[in-house]
């Protein structure tokens, strides 16, 4: 596993461990600040997968590490402008990834992506930013653990807990040694980013089109920068009180999975309650939990680990909004019952370099937006009779230094910006009632659920491209519904059929 591997995963770690709360309240500042500066680095003729030529510039942003702090150091931003082919272009898409930590520009230079973005450049410009502290400027706030890894880090959460107190409390010392403020990252500072990049663009309007924390942050620019908003996209619906989830919510994820599962004819004959069995499995690595050899994400030698309870649960709190991994959970929970551990250990080598990372960008991002005090006391309550209490949100008390963006800034949203929101109803991470909550104070909404999409397939509906291209043109897209096929589980036993899992060689 190379080190982009996990510089790819190390916000696994801090999702695992988001903190909570903090006292300090900080206003959004103003961004009429000293004209940032813009570097193009290239100018160049891009080609998409059909061999499409896509004019493009790839640039520079240079903006205070800290807003706040007169003599911040500066840090660079990467952006990627897509040169629309209209003579009269509408305003330019913006587009937010998720995250916090993910950045986008290097969709520019990938041919599968481009082909998807041509076909925005009929309407007008796109511009792919990455966040502060992600892509090339990933490295000044990421920290990666070199020591030694409890083999029983999987199997109990109180060795986990203590090995990150140990690794955060490295990851700070090195970043305070490298003089990063880790103050500076938060959305609002992401926001006022997207705005400088706005002006010294020349655009006097933009469209927002978000996925996942890419949603949280279009809505920071929204509270924010509303007038510059002419149309926004929201895929995977993250509210500003959203960051931290509800442990019961994903009780009611597994157990739909489990009335889907139990309705296979293929499953049930072999698990007839996948509950049931979840509830077997678990019980059986409490009391023994699983040895596996999986390659080190450092040395890519063999390592033996023990996995648990604790590290089913995480291996299902991370994918179980997936749909492309959903349809093999029965057969994983029926070879751990059988002593076969082939598949757990696929799991586990895939989330293996989430314990030697720290991201302190998301980190420091999922801290300042915080959540309220009245989501904080629903998540302890439902953490108490919750199957997975113990992982959607582990901890409530981190001393992770961060400041909190407070009150004011998780309040509602209210805004007159033309918006399509859109979800999944298989997606844990952001499910659809979240949109809901948050759609209540947009004036001028459309909302699609897309049936059996997961968190990763909302988006990537074959007829998701055509929405969206519709909306952007001013349509009114009421009209559509969206579905993917009912979704089919891998038999428990023998050959997969036509379902295809990667775990099962």
């Amino acid at each position: 596993m190379t080190m982009k591997y996990l510089v790819s995963v190390s916000f696994l770690f801090t999702l695992m461990f988001n903190p909570f709360g903090g006292a300090m309240h900080t206003q959004a500042q103003s961004t009429k600040n000293k004209r940032p500066e813009v570097k193009i680095l290239k100018s160049q003729t891009l080609k998409t997968k059909s061999g499409k030529e896509i004019k493009a510039e790839l640039g520079t942003l240079t903006v205070p590490e800290n807003r706040a702090k007169p003599q911040s150091a500066k840090i660079k931003i990467q952006y990627a402008r897509l040169k629309s082919t209209n003579p009269n272009p509408s305003a330019p898409l913006f587009y937010l990834e998720g995250g916090p930590g993910s950045s986008c520009t290097w969709q520019a230079k990938n041919p599968y992506y481009l082909e998807r973005w041509s076909k925005y450049l009929a309407l007008g410009d796109v511009i792919l930013l990455d966040q502060r502290g992600t892509g090339k400027g990933r490295q000044r706030v990421l920290y990666i653990w070199k020591g030694d890894m409890p083999n029983n880090v999987w199997a109990d959460m109180s060795v986990a807990d203590q090995h990150f107190n140990k690794v955060s409390k490295k990851a700070l010392a090195h970043f305070k040694e490298k003089g990063v403020d880790l103050k500076g990252y938060t959305s609002v500072e992401n926001a006022k980013d997207i705005d400088v990049l706005r002006q010294a663009l020349g655009y006097s309007k933009i469209s927002l089109m978000g996925f996942s924390y890419g949603t949280h942050l279009g809505q920071t620019y929204i509270k924010y920068f509303g007038d510059k908003v002419e149309n926004a996209i929201l895929v995977g619906v993250e509210g500003l009180n959203h960051t931290y989830k509800l442990p019961m919510a994903m009780d009611t994820q597994f157990k739909k999975i489990a009335l889907l599962s139990n309705a296979d004819p293929k499953i049930n004959k072999d698990v007839p309650d996948l509950l049931a069995l979840y509830k077997e499995v678990i019980q059986k690595l409490k009391k023994q939990p699983a040895e596996i050899t999986i390659k080190s994400p450092l040395t890519r030698k063999p390592m033996k680990v023990k996995v648990g309870a604790f590290g089913l649960n995480i291996v299902l709190r991370l994918d179980i909004g997936d749909a492309s991994d959903i349809p093999v959970f029965p057969r994983l929970l029926y070879t751990i019952n059988q002593g076969d551990y082939s598949l757990l250990r696929w799991f586990i080598q895939k989330r293996a370099g989430m314990f030697y990372g720290i991201q302190g960008m998301a980190i420091t991002m999922d801290k300042a937006s915080g959540a309220s005090p009245q989501r904080i006391a629903l998540i302890k309550s439902q953490k108490q009779t919750s199957m997975f209490g113990n992982v959607v949100n582990p901890r409530l008390d981190r001393s992770w230094p961060a400041p909190d963006l407070g009150a004011s800034f998780r309040a509602p949203l209210s805004t007159n910006v033309r918006t399509l929101f859109m979800s999944g109803t298989l997606d844990f991470n952001t499910p659809p009632y979240q949109a809901e909550q948050v759609r209540w104070g947009f004036a001028n909404s459309s909302h699609i659920i897309i049936d059996y999409a997961g968190h990763e397939q909302v988006l990537t509906h074959p007829k998701a491209l055509e929405t969206t291209l519709r909306f952007l043109k001013g349509e009114n897209v009421d009209d559509v519904a969206l579905a993917y096929p009912k979704i089919k589980f891998i038999p428990v036993k023998g050959k997969p059929d036509k379902i295809k899992h990667p775990s099962i060689k």
